[in-house]
C-alpha cells in the first residue's frame, strides 16, 4: 500500500474518500451517534405522548365536570317536582314542666336578667343620627307592643337556661292554654293583623309572632348564642366573607329590568318584618363606640387587619341582634315578624288598627294623600325628625319623608315610588267604587277596596314574579300559576303559611345580589340618559316632590337590567350602604349589606347551608369537593379559603354561590326555600283571591286582568307613557314599549249592587247583593 502524497486524488473513482485511519473506532464511534440520536427520538416521541394523554385526560375531564354539572341541574330539578310540598318541619319534643315553684323561680332569674339589660341600656351611646347604622336600625319597625313581646321573650330565653340544656321546650301547662279568639266565619274581610284566618291553626301567618323554624336552630350554646364551627371555633367574620367569597363583578342579566327587585322589596315588605333589639323608648344601641360597657344585644361585625376599612381605624361594623320572640314554651330563641305572612297589602295600610286609622281620611274609603302646588297626590309627611329620614335642609324647605302602612317606604327611591302608586291605586278604585255604589258607606268602601287591592298583588305576584323565581315546571306541577278560569280550591287549614325563618333571613334577600350599582334615568324623550349610584337614591324621597321626578324613577326601574343573581355584589351594597358624606369634614363609611345578612343569619341560629341541602332532598355534602359542579367555581375556591368545614358555611353564601336550575334564576336550595313559602302561602290563606267566596267569578275575571304595567300606567303623573306589558322583564321584539291605552283595563262593574225583589204571598222584601 502505498503512502499518500500532495498529488494523491482526493476521491478515488469508486468516489469513496480514501483516509488513514482505525475502522474499529469510527464503527464504535457511529454506533453511539445512532444511539443518541434514537435516544433523542425516543425522549421526543414520549413527550408527544405525553402531552397528546394530557390534552385528551383534559377534555375529557372538562367534559365529564360540563356533564356533571349538567346533570346536576336536572337531577336538582327532578328533585323539587317530585318532592312532596310544603316540605315537613323538624319540631323539636315537649316536655311539661308540672313544677309550679320551679317554673316561677326560672322566670324570676329572668325578670331579673331584663332588669339588668335594662339598666345596662342606660348607660350606652346611641348611635350619630346622621351615621349609616343609625339609619339602618330605624328602618326596622318598632312599636311599644314590639318592645313589650321583646321582653316578654328575653324573660324567657333566659328562664329556659334554669333547666337543663337539650333540644326540648319546656311548656306548662297553665301557659301554653290555648287562648280563645272569636271569630266570624262568615266575615269577609281580612283582619288587619291576619288572625281569624286560619281557624284550625289560631296564629298561622299572624303579625307579632315567632318566625316558623324549618329546622331546629343551631345556637351555640343551645338556647341563644349565635352559631360557631362544627369544631367549637369562632365563624370567619362575615365582613371576611363577603370580602372573600362575593366580591363586586358587574354582570348584567339583560333579561329582566329592575322592576323584578322593586316588586320583590316591596313584596318582602308586605310579609316579614323582622323585630330589632332596641334602647330604651325605642332608641339606637351603638356597639363599635367607645362604650364603658357592652350592650347584652350586640352582636358586631369584627373586621380583620387588612380590611379596607382598616385605614379609617375601624374595628367593628354595627350589628344588633333581632328581638327575641315570645312563645308558651321555654326554647331556644326565636325572632318576630310584625306583619302577617300573607300578600294583603299590609304595607301599604299596616298590621295595626291606629295607624290604618292615621293614614285614612275617613271619607269615601279613601287613603289620606298630599296634595302638591301643582295638584300632584303624594304619600302623606311623616313629621318624626328622628326616623333616620328626614333632613334638616329639607324640612326646612317643607319637605318631609313619607308616612305609609310599612317605615321602611323611605329606604330608597323605587320603592317609596312603588308605595305611591299602590296608594293611588287604592284611590282610584274607591273613587270609582264610591261612583259605582252610591249607598256604600266610607267603611265598606274601604274594606272593599282594601279587599281588591290585595288580590291584585298576589295575581301579580304569582302571575309575572314566581314564574322568573321558580321556572314554568315548578309553577304548573304545583298548581301555583293563577287560574285562566274558576276556583282555586285545595285551600288547606292544616297547611301553616307563617314566614320561615330562612325565608326572612337568607332566601328571599337573594334579591340584594340582582340590583345594579348604576340605575339609568331618562327623560321623557328617553333620548338623555343620566346614571345615578344607587347609594345616592336611598334614603332620598324628596325627589318626588319635583314635577316629573316620579315618572324618571318609573322609567328609571323599567329600562335599567338587572345584575344576573350570582354570589356577587356591587360595592354600592357592600360599601357605600346608607351613606351620607354631606358632611365632607367627616368620613362616614357605609354598611356592608352582604356582612349584615350572613351575621342575621348566625343571629338567627340558622343552620349550615349543607343542612339546607338536605332538607330540600339534595345531596349533602361530605367535603368540599362533593360541592364541585353545584356550585360556581370561583366561589368554591373562595369558599375553601374561609371556611374550615363544609358543614361550617353559611346558607346565605351557600346558597347564592349555587349554580341556577333550569327554567329560573336561582340555585336549587333557595328555590326550594321558596318554594315552600309560596306554597304555604297560598294553599294556607283562606282568603287567597281565587279561593269560592271570596270574589264572585264575574270580578274574578277582572282581577285576572291585572299587571304591573298597567297599574303603573294609571298612577304615573303622565298616564300617556309607554311600558313594556311585562314591566319586570326588558324590553324584546316580543316585549315591546306600548302606549299605556294599549293594556287589559280591570272594569269595577261586576261590584255594583242590585236590588231584586222576592215575593212572599203578597209582600216585596229588598234584598241587597252582589252581581254573579
Amino acid at each position: 500500500m502505498s503512502h499518500a502524497t500532495e498529488r494523491t486524488r482526493l476521491l478515488s473513482d469508486k468516489r469513496k474518500p480514501q483516509y488513514l485511519f482505525d475502522t474499529s473506532i469510527a464503527r464504535e464511534r457511529q454506533r453511539r451517534v445512532k444511539q443518541f440520536q434514537c435516544c433523542l427520538c425516543v425522549i421526543f416521541i414520549s413527550i408527544l405522548i405525553i402531552g397528546f394523554l394530557v390534552a385528551v385526560a383534559y377534555i375529557i375531564s372538562r367534559s365529564n365536570k360540563e356533564l356533571i354539572n349538567s346533570t346536576n341541574v336536572t337531577d336538582a330539578l327532578q328533585v323539587l317536582l317530585t318532592n312532596s310540598w310544603p316540605l315537613n318541619d323538624k319540631t323539636p319534643e315537649k316536655i311539661f314542666c308540672d313544677n309550679e315553684t320551679v317554673w316561677n323561680e326560672a322566670m324570676q332569674e329572668g325578670k331579673k336578667a331584663l332588669n339588668k339589660k335594662n339598666k345596662i341600656a342606660k348607660t350606652v351611646k346611641e348611635l350619630p343620627l346622621d351615621s349609616p347604622s343609625y339609619k339602618h336600625q330605624k328602618v326596622f319597625f318598632n312599636s311599644e307592643k314590639t318592645q313589650f313581646l321583646a321582653d316578654q321573650g328575653y324573660i324567657r330565653e333566659v328562664a329556659r337556661r334554669y333547666f337543663p340544656v337539650n333540644a326540648s321546650k319546656i311548656c306548662n301547662k297553665s301557659e301554653c292554654s290555648l287562648v280563645n279568639i272569636s271569630c266570624n266565619f262568615f266575615y269577609k274581610y281580612r283582619t288587619y293583623n291576619g288572625s281569624c284566618n286560619n281557624l284550625k291553626l289560631k296564629t298561622s301567618g299572624v303579625s307579632f309572632q315567632p318566625f316558623r323554624r324549618t329546622l331546629p336552630p343551631d345556637y351555640a350554646d343551645g338556647i341563644s348564642k349565635p352559631r360557631v364551627t362544627k369544631d367549637g371555633f369562632s365563624l370567619p367574620s362575615s365582613r371576611t366573607v363577603s370580602l372573600e367569597v362575593h366580591r363586586p363583578y358587574y354582570k348584567n342579566d339583560e333579561a329582566f329590568s329592575v322592576v323584578l327587585a322593586v316588586w320583590g322589596q316591596f313584596l318582602d315588605h308586605d310579609m316579614t318584618a323582622t323585630a330589632l333589639s332596641h334602647g330604651p323608648n325605642g332608641t339606637s344601641i351603638s356597639c363599635c363606640l367607645d362604650n364603658q360597657t357592652v350592650h347584652p344585644e350586640c352582636f358586631p361585625v369584627k373586621l380583620d387587619p387588612y380590611d379596607p376599612y382598616a385605614q379609617y381605624n375601624i374595628t367593628c361594623l354595627e350589628f344588633v341582634r333581632s328581638a327575641p320572640a315570645p312563645s308558651c314554651c321555654l326554647g331556644y330563641r326565636e325572632q318576630m315578624n310584625q306583619v302577617t305572612s300573607f300578600i294583603d297589602g299590609s304595607v301599604i295600610y299596616s298590621v295595626e288598627e291606629e295607624t290604618v286609622r292615621e293614614l285614612r281620611t275617613m271619607k269615601g274609603g279613601e287613603l289620606d294623600m298630599y296634595v302638591t302646588w301643582d295638584n300632584r297626590t303624594l304619600l302623606p309627611a311623616s313629621t318624626n325628625l328622628r326616623d333616620g329620614c328626614n333632613r334638616k335642609e329639607e324640612y326646612k324647605k317643607g319637605k318631609y319623608c313619607f308616612l305609609t302602612g310599612d317605615v321602611r317606604a323611605n329606604e330608597n327611591l323605587h320603592l317609596t315610588s312603588m308605595h305611591l302608586i299602590w296608594a293611588r291605586q287604592h284611590n282610584l278604585l274607591a273613587k270609582k267604587l264610591a261612583a259605582l255604589n252610591t249607598k256604600w258607606d266610607d267603611e265598606r268602601l274601604f274594606q272593599e277596596t282594601r279587599k281588591i287591592i290585595g288580590a291584585q298583588m298576589q295575581h301579580i305576584t304569582y302571575n309575572e314574579f314566581l314564574p322568573i323565581l321558580l321556572g314554568v315546571d315548578l309553577m304548573t306541577k304545583f298548581d301555583l300559576s293563577p287560574r285562566t278560569s274558576g276556583y282555586f280550591v285545595k285551600y288547606n287549614d292544616s297547611v301553616d303559611s307563617s314566614i320561615a325563618n330562612n325565608f326572612a333571613t337568607a332566601a328571599f334577600r337573594f334579591a340584594h345580589s340582582i340590583i345594579p350599582g348604576l340605575m339609568k334615568f331618562l327623560a321623557k324623550d328617553t333620548s338623555s340618559p343620566e346614571f345615578i349610584q344607587l347609594h345616592k337614591m336611598l334614603f332620598d324621597p324628596f325627589k318626588l316632590y319635583q314635577p316629573g321626578e316620579l315618572d324618571r324613577t318609573l322609567r328609571s326601574a323599567m329600562d335599567t337590567t338587572i345584575q344576573a343573581n350570582d354570589p356577587y355584589f356591587s360595592n354600592e351594597l357592600k360599601q357605600h350602604l346608607f351613606e351620607d358624606n354631606s358632611d365632607k369634614k367627616i368620613k362616614m363609611c357605609g354598611l356592608d349589606l352582604v356582612s349584615l345578612n350572613i351575621q342575621r343569619g348566625r343571629d338567627h341560629g340558622l343552620v349550615g347551608y349543607n343542612s339546607w341541602r338536605e332538607h330540600c332532598g339534595l345531596t349533602k355534602a361530605s367535603n368540599f369537593e362533593q360541592l364541585v359542579g353545584d356550585i360556581d367555581d370561583d366561589s368554591l375556591r373562595n369558599i375553601k379559603s374561609v371556611y374550615r368545614n363544609v358543614e361550617d358555611i353559611d346558607l346565605y353564601t351557600g346558597a347564592l354561590s349555587e349554580k341556577p336550575i333550569n327554567g329560573s334564576i336561582l340555585g336549587p336550595t333557595i328555590t326550594c326555600l321558596i318554594l315552600d313559602q309560596f306554597v304555604r302561602v297560598k294553599y294556607g290563606d283562606r282568603f287567597w283571591y281565587e279561593n269560592p267566596n271570596v270574589f264572585t267569578l264575574k270580578q274574578l275575571e277582572e282581577i285576572r286582568k291585572t299587571s304591573l304595567a298597567k297599574i303603573i300606567c294609571d298612577n304615573a303623573d303622565d298616564v300617556d307613557i309607554k311600558v313594556q306589558p311585562l314591566i319586570m322583564k326588558q324590553i324584546t321584539e316580543d316585549n315591546q314599549l306600548i302606549p299605556c291605552s294599549s293594556l287589559q283595563e280591570p272594569s269595577v262593574g261586576p261590584w255594583k249592587d242590585f236590588l231584586p225583589h222576592v215575593s212572599l204571598s203578597d209582600d216585596a222584601v229588598s234584598v241587597v247583593a252582589t252581581d254573579v
